[in-house]
């Protein structure tokens, strides 16, 4: 059974490996089945180690690290001597690495995870932009902070926003429209609807990051529950995916 959804553009590069895990394959009973594997949501936390497990075992991935996610603008850089597992988790919504080997990771239910390669270092991100980050910008501070620390330019990157609401689904309130309509222009907004993916395509595109680099999955997570958790389509009570970037290579 197949365990996650790859992100082809990103490992036809070489350099990464990427993806989203699927809700199928995992131990977890309902709400949370059945591949869940997010410890905040309110599963047995035996359970969720148990799919950890099944997980990486199945995708031969190692050294995740993740944050404590608050809808934050806050980015880690994981280098060396960051372990995998620390306690307390930092605070943050997004990871950046130019370290080879390294997993970063971000859990969703609806919420953009926004992979970023820079192809050229190489160096790697993966942003978790709900509304509150989108808003805020956490993709662009993601962005900015690989550029300060690795010397990322746009040109050299490569964006992938992956299965998330998509404006078939995210009804908002007229006053949260209107402030993104504000900040990000008409095209964010599909009537009473939100598309958080033209708000971060467009404050991307804003700070330079060339439009043709940026991708968008096809799925809505309200739409396919048959294939991801949704937090809206399953009324706030259900599992989370793992979005991950595994740096393969380095310079």
């Amino acid at each position: 059974m197949k365990i996650y959804y790859p992100i082809q553009e990103l490992e036809a590069t070489g350099i990464v490996t990427a993806g989203v895990s699927l809700r199928h394959g995992g131990v977890s009973r309902s709400p949370y089945a059945s591949l869940n594997l997010a410890e905040h949501v309110g599963d047995d936390p035996n359970t969720v180690a148990a799919n950890r497990s099944l997980f990486f075992q199945q995708t031969g991935l190692a050294d995740l690290h993740y944050c404590r996610q608050i809808h934050s603008t806050e980015v880690i850089d994981v280098r060396e001597e960051v372990p995998a597992i620390p306690e307390p988790r930092p605070e943050a919504d997004a990871l950046v690495s130019a370290r080879c080997g390294v997993t970063l990771g971000i859990f969703t239910a609806d919420c953009v995870p926004v992979f970023i390669l820079d192809v050229a270092t190489p160096a790697i991100g993966i942003v978790h932009a709900g509304w509150r980050g989108t808003l805020a910008g956490i993709a662009v501070n993601a962005f900015t902070r690989m550029e300060t620390l690795f010397g990322t330019l746009a040109t050299n990157c490569q964006i992938h926003l992956g299965p998330s609401i998509q404006k078939c689904c995210y009804t908002v309130s007229t006053e949260l429209l209107d402030q993104f309509t504000e900040r990000f222009g008409s095209t964010v907004r599909n009537g009473t609807n939100l598309s958080l993916q033209a708000a971060n395509i467009n404050q991307l595109t804003e700070i330079g990051l060339p439009r043709t680099s940026i991708l968008v999955s096809p799925f809505c997570t309200a739409c396919r529950t048959d294939l991801f958790y949704s937090h809206r389509a399953e009324n706030g009570r259900t599992g989370r995916m793992l979005s991950f970037i595994r740096l393969n290579t380095e310079n």
